[in-house]
Parts: structure tokens; sequence; C-alpha cells
């Protein structure tokens, strides 16, 4: 079958003739082709327990734009597999352990055969039909809300073409992934709605008419919880359902609280630790996350959600405390050059983590013209996608590694600010806030880090 797309896929048969002997022995085949990239890069990742693992990245050079990736059983058992072929294209898909799936990317078809190619064309076919849906003229509520209900329909449509043709459980985890994601959007045009007087009211009728009868029918299960997408749906699910019961926002532990009493088994141990790892990833309050994570502990079954679990809490206790060396970064400045924290060794660095709502910038410039630049340097981290601000000292951008160095610095809000004394170690992790007192204390914290 073919279709105008910019991306080719092609599994041939001969190839997967070449690789029965490796798939045998229970590996994972990614393979592929790039015309005319020839030397350029090509990665691979994938997620051995989807929603709770982080992704493992592999990269190589195209040769004769060619590439091919071997995945042992234990990295891919079933899961999802991601190809990034930079501008050239790129693929997202389900595999088994012992699949082989080549791609061949080219311009305007798409082409699948192979041991693992039905699933991914289920996949791929289910939502293509949903972007040929037009984007609504309007950005309210009640127009993204049709606009979802109808990628539902047609994506529905689509995968029950294909339902005698994959495996039971492969096709629960497919259309689960395929819906679950659309789901997510549609759940979300919930918090669209202007807050006012009336918000409350225009909710629950949204809610209750346009967002939970359009809400795919999938049965929670083990099966079903391989599938990340339904993963992130059913916690976006579960806010807007202990909204519309409560009527008041939910905190991180509300949210853990409600899946804790409304799934059980194997859903419900990826729920939490998905859940927990993705408020600790956005940054959320440790000591809050703490308390969770250690009742998490007592009751999850699942060994790779308990590692993981075990693993961040074990962070969290441990903290981020005066003396300890301050958690190595290499961000990219205003000029594109990447900067080393360590390349500050000698100098008091204050960190300065900021997104567009900061209003430090007439402080930071008072205090910051205290000091010799020779001795202490301010290093501002843009933590969204917006452009640097100019703030005095040096300006970086933490870009795709935000997650990870909000959750190393331990910053729940912004502004967040970290004194690194001369040596490399903490000095401070939670200094005043310098527009209480037009940066006297905060000043005088970096005084004494200089006299250490």
């Amino acid at each position: 079958m073919q279709h105008p797309l910019k991306l080719t896929l092609w599994f041939s048969i001969g190839f997967l003739m070449m690789v029965e002997a490796v798939t045998a022995q229970g590996y994972t085949v990614v393979s592929g082709r790039v015309k005319g990239h020839n030397g350029e890069q090509v990665s691979v990742s994938w997620w051995s327990e989807p929603g709770v693992s982080q992704a493992v990245t592999e990269e190589a050079p195209l040769q004769q734009d060619t590439f091919c990736f071997r995945l042992s059983a234990d990295q891919v058992r079933e899961g999802f597999v991601y190809v990034d072929a930079g501008s050239a294209g790129n693929f997202y898909g389900m595999l088994r352990a012992g699949d082989s799936v080549q791609l061949s990317f080219e311009e305007d078809t798409m082409v699948f055969t192979g041991r693992g190619a039905l699933a991914c064309r289920v996949q791929y076919l289910a939502r293509h039909v949903q972007e040929r849906i037009p984007v609504p003229v309007g950005e309210d509520a009640v127009s993204r809300a049709a606009w979802h209900r109808e990628q539902l329909r047609v994506a529905e449509r689509m995968l029950k073409v294909y339902r005698d043709s994959l495996p039971p459980a492969v096709y629960a985890v497919v259309r689960a992934n395929v819906l679950g994601e659309t789901a997510g959007k549609l759940v979300s045009c919930l918090w669209r709605i202007p807050q006012d007087s009336n918000a409350t009211a225009q909710q629950a009728t949204l809610y209750q008419q346009m967002i939970r009868p359009a809400l795919p029918a999938i049965i929670p299960s083990d099966t079903t919880a391989v599938a990340v997408r339904y993963l992130n749906y059913l916690l976006q699910k579960a806010e807007a359902d202990y909204f519309m019961q409560r009527h008041s926002q939910c905190t991180e532990r509300d949210i853990y609280e409600w899946i804790k009493t409304h799934y059980t088994g194997v859903m419900r141990d990826k729920l939490l630790a998905h859940h927990l790892l993705q408020s600790l990833a956005a940054g959320g309050q440790p000591e809050e996350l703490a308390r969770c994570a250690e009742d998490y502990l007592t009751l999850v079954q699942h060994a790779a959600c308990r590692q993981a679990i075990a693993t961040k809490y074990d962070k969290l206790k441990k903290g981020l405390s005066k003396g300890a060396p301050a958690p190595p970064f290499t961000f990219p400045d205003s000029s594109g050059h990447n900067i080393s924290l360590n390349y500050f060794t000698g100098k008091v660095v204050l960190l300065h983590f900021y997104d567009d709502s900061d209003q430090l910038l007439p402080s930071l410039a008072e205090i910051n013209a205290c000091f010799n630049k020779d001795d202490v340097v301010f290093v501002h981290i843009c933590c969204n996608n917006g452009a640097p601000r100019k703030y005095p000292g040096v300006q970086l951008q933490a870009g795709g590694q935000t997650a990870g160095i909000l959750e190393q610095y331990n910053i729940s809000q912004y502004p967040g600010l970290i004194v690194i004394g001369r040596n490399g170690n903490i000095y401070a992790t939670r200094p005043p806030d310098p527009t209480a007192d037009h940066g006297a204390a905060l000043a005088d914290i970096i005084y004494a880090a200089l006299l250490q």
C-alpha cells in the first residue's frame, strides 16, 4: 500500500531471510536505509519497561546509506522503539523480542512487510487517518474536543479492520497506545475552559456531554499496561475524575491516592510508578513525593517498578545538602558553545533556574554589581523553550535536559537559586528571595562563600 508521505519505510523479504538466524537467537533487529545521507547519524531508542524504565538510545553513522541495530532479548521484550534519522524522517512503532524490521526512508511512500511489520503498520495507518482530520479554526475547548472525538472515531474504525489479523495481546497494546494518546488530548480539553465564576459548571458540562462519552472502552490490564501512552491517558483521566468529584485541583499526593484506590495488580504498580517518575521529572515537591515513594515501596509487587522507585527514593532521602558535590552539567550558552559547571571551579557560582515568569532581573543585576567577575559568576539556566534572558553573567539553555537537572538540584519551583563554593561543593541550597530585601541576605551568603 502506498501513501503520499514524506517518510518511507520498506521492510524487504530478502532482509528478513538474512536475519532469520539472528532473530532465532532472541534478537530484535532494526535496520534500514536513508538514501543520500551517508555518514550522518541515525539513532534508535527502546524501552524494556515502557512507562517505568528510561529509554536506552544507541547512535551509529550511516554506512553506504544503511544502518543496523541488534537489540538483545533482555533489551526488548514487548514495547516500543523509536528510530530517528534526523531531517530524513523518523519512525515509532511496537516490537517484540525476535521481530525484525527494515526501514527505508525515501520521499512519499510507506511499505510494510516482515515479522514485526503488521503491528507497526496498523499503528501508523491509524495515526495517519487521524492526521487527515482538519485542525479546527477555533482554539476553544468545545472545538478541540470535537476534533479529538472525530480522531478517536476514525482511528477506532481503522483499528477494527486489522483486529483479526493480529494476536489478541498485540492488538490490545496497539489499540491502547493509539487511542490512549488521542484520549489524553481529549481529556486535556477540560483545562482549556477560561477560569471564571462559571468555569466549574462549564467543565462539568463539557466532561459529561463531550469528553466522557467519547473515551475508548479499554480494559486496564497487565497487557494494556505495556502501552505507555495509555498510561499517560489514565493519569490525565485520574486528575479529571478527581476534579469532577471534588471540584478542586489535586496535588501529586491526591493523584497517588486516587490511583491506589481505583486500580489493582500490575496496572496499579505501573501507573503509580509512572506518576511518581513523571512528578519527580517535572520538579514536584520532594517532601511530598518522598512520602508517596516510601508508601509505594510497601505495596508494589512489580520488580521493575520497585527498582525504579527505590532508586529515586534513595536520591530523595540523600537530597542536596550543604557540602555535597554540586551535580555536574553541560549546557549550550547563548552562542551555542557547550559550558560545563567545572569550567567555573575556583569561583563562587550562583545557579539561577528560571522560566518565563521570573522577576529576579533587577535584584540579580544589583547583587552582581557588588562582586568581581573573577571571583563570582552568576549562571542562569533557562528551563523552558523560550529565548534566554539578558541576565548579568552566563546564560545557558537546559533544553531536553531540563527534567534531569531539576531533579538533581531538587528544584520544585521557579525561580530556584543554588550557591556553589569555590571548591565545587554546595554552599547554600535555599538562599533567601532577593526581591524581599533588595538582595542583601543573598549577597551576604555569597560573601561568606568567598571567605570559606
